[in-house]
């Protein structure tokens, strides 16, 4: 039963990253990047963690309330995430859209008596940004996977709209071809 529900909040995740994909403006000043990863602890107690996969930088929780503790423990809260989308997939923010975003968030889980995490899942919608990430949309899932071990993998999934990509990509190319015109190295 554990199972079927974790799939099905894994394709409640597939769903919602696919709509607003569909949703988002045809512009030619947009641009949707679907993003995919984990969510590695850098202080657990702290709230701070490193992205990886198609968002490369620094997430922290910056408020949580806890809502409900059983059945199903609840929480929610605010977050931020520095750093880029890797829209080469090369593990480099270099020449990527970059700056922070901001995330308010819903988080539901099952732990054992002795606090081991079952299984757990958070939403989180973007509510605004800074740098290029300034007027961004979207939105990611994430999923924990439990080990035998203990420990505990998160991976994302979701989207991440940012208003004006395309005309900070050219100004970008544009500075890069200039610099190495003038003899500057990359």
């Amino acid at each position: 039963m554990l199972h079927r529900k974790l799939r099905r909040l894994a394709a409640l995740g597939v769903v919602v990253a696919a709509a607003l994909v569909v949703a988002a403006p045809a512009s030619a000043k947009t641009k949707t990047y679907e993003v995919s990863g984990a969510q590695i602890p850098v202080d657990e107690s702290a709230g701070t963690y490193k992205m990886t996969g198609g968002l490369i930088g620094d997430w922290a929780i910056t408020s949580f309330t806890e809502i409900a503790t059983g059945p199903i423990y609840k929480g929610k809260g605010t977050e931020t995430f520095a750093g880029c989308v890797d829209r080469g997939h090369d593990g480099s923010c270099a020449g990527d859209p970059s700056g922070t975003l901001r995330f308010l968030f819903r988080y539901w889980a099952q732990f054992t008596p002795t606090g081991a995490t079952v299984w757990g899942a958070c939403y989180h919608p973007v509510t605004g940004g800074t740098g290029d990430f300034k007027d961004a949309t979207g939105v990611l899932v994430m999923a924990d996977t439990p080990h035998e071990d203990g420990s505990v993998t998160t991976a994302y999934v979701g989207s991440v709209t940012l208003k004006g990509a395309k005309a900070r990509a050219k100004s970008r190319a544009h500075a890069r071809a200039a610099a190495l015109g003038a003899g500057a190295s990359c």
